[in-house]
């Protein structure tokens, strides 16, 4: 065999490589831009409700909104006017996990708050999970859905 015919499947060889590894790397990339999107989504939507900013809530909170709590689920109505009277001093993000599909953003993450009353009772402040889902419409991103696993007094 000829010298020239091992160059040939060495570099077949390295062309196949390329073609199995690089739609890994474009989906890394993608899920790191995710990642980064959906962790500034969440810090907002915090903001937004530390902050009572209803003018900017309204416009995160997508009109099909559902949220379950412990006690049941809330619609995007009950939710905004939940949040209008809620108040939370401080909190603190972690563990955020963000995935994509086309779309839509599913978030889970903990959360602690330094203090947080919902309807006249005081929250846990210990970190609990939450779960949210965003999707990418005509207004930009919008929530979905939210689900609190902070047990409501």
């Amino acid at each position: 065999m000829s010298t020239q015919f091992f160059h040939q499947i060495k570099v077949a060889s390295f062309v196949l490589l390329l073609n199995l590894i690089t739609p890994g790397l474009v989906s890394a990339q993608q899920n790191s831009a995710a990642q980064t999107e959906g962790e500034k989504l969440t810090q907002v939507f915090w903001e937004q409700q530390k902050n009572v900013d209803l003018a900017g809530f309204e416009k995160t909170i997508a009109p099909s909104f559902q949220q379950a709590l412990t006690t049941g689920i809330q619609n995007r109505i009950q939710w905004i006017e939940l949040i209008s009277k809620a108040k939370i001093s401080s909190f603190k993000l972690s563990d955020i996990k963000v995935t994509q599909s086309e779309n839509t953003y599913t978030i889970s993450y903990k959360v602690s708050t330094g203090s947080e009353t919902i309807d006249g009772k005081k929250m846990s402040t210990q970190a609990h999970y939450r779960l949210d889902v965003w999707q990418k419409n005509a207004k930009g991103w919008q929530v979905i859905s939210h689900a609190n696993l902070n047990p409501v007094p």
